[in-house]
């Protein structure tokens, strides 16, 4: 885009046009090829900055029915709320069952 700007500049000025309204075409297009060319290298100086992905941390509440047991796991395909994953380990008579189910987001800056 600097040689295309660099060229017209050169025929506008080599004395090769005389209409009035194609030198100031050329210019304008010069003057349009050297900001794409300022602002190019002005990106890239800054360089790309495109923050890394992180994956959602999906967690599931598991509680007792019957005591205060509650323990919060990793979510697995299938859980939903209110389903029934078995004995309670704490008293050996309630069932576990899922109560809530969220997500951990990306902490916030």
């Amino acid at each position: 885009m600097a040689v295309v700007g660099l060229y017209f500049i050169g025929l506008v000025f080599g004395g090769d046009i005389t209409d009035p309204n194609i030198a100031i075409l050329y210019v304008t297009i010069a003057v349009l090829a050297f900001t794409f060319v300022l602002l190019t290298l002005t990106r890239m100086r800054r360089g790309i900055r495109i923050g890394a992905y992180t994956p959602v941390k999906v967690l599931s509440i598991v509680k007792c029915g019957q005591c205060s047991f509650k323990q919060i796991k990793n979510f697995a395909m299938g859980d939903f709320v209110f389903k029934t994953l078995g004995k309670c380990t704490q008293c050996n008579t309630g069932d576990l069952s899922i109560n809530g189910i969220y997500t951990e987001g990306p902490p916030k800056k």
